[in-house]
């Protein structure tokens, strides 16, 4: 990593600090963290996902999930982004499709993440009845046991949201 990068990351990370932070600053940081090496740059990733931790601006969710759709589901820093959704605190309920995706796509620790993810949500929408069915639908003979727990959790929990009146 060059000087200039260095300082072109410290300036966005003191616009986070500061309170700041533009959609132009997070889809900068998420373009920097999706061409890191998650094997090299273990801690540049954590780094920048604990900052992206904090991020509670609206505008946050859209550029987040976007790089949630874009990366390889088994990806050490989709495990990390999904972590980021819900230590953040926003709520994602309108982007459940992409926590399905990630929960039956992933490997079991981007599993870990979707479900928890999943369970955060508690008012249904009208995507819920499509979750169900994909969910329903899914062919779990490949999964492992843990992994089968995840998703059937979920599946139990968006049922239970999608009959309330």
């Amino acid at each position: 990593m060059n000087d200039t990068t260095l300082s072109a990351i410290d300036s966005l990370i003191a616009s986070f600090e500061k309170d700041t932070y533009t959609q132009k600053h997070v889809i900068s940081l998420l373009n920097y963290l999706v061409e890191l090496d998650e094997k090299e740059d273990k801690s540049a990733i954590i780094a920048i996902t604990k900052v992206l931790s904090f991020c509670t601006k609206d505008f946050v969710r859209a550029p987040i999930v976007d790089t949630l759709k874009s990366i390889d589901a088994s990806n050490a820093i989709k495990t990390s982004l999904l972590a980021v959704c819900w230590e953040s605190g926003l709520d994602y309920t309108d982007y459940l499709e992409v926590f399905v995706d990630a929960l039956i796509n992933g490997n079991e620790a981007v599993a870990i993440e979707a479900y928890t993810m999943i369970l955060e949500f508690t008012a249904k929408n009208s995507k819920f009845k499509q979750a169900i069915e994909e969910i329903t639908n899914t062919d779990q003979t490949s999964y492992s046991p843990a992994h089968r727990i995840l998703i059937n959790d979920s599946l139990q929990h968006l049922i239970n949201i999608y009959n309330l009146p």
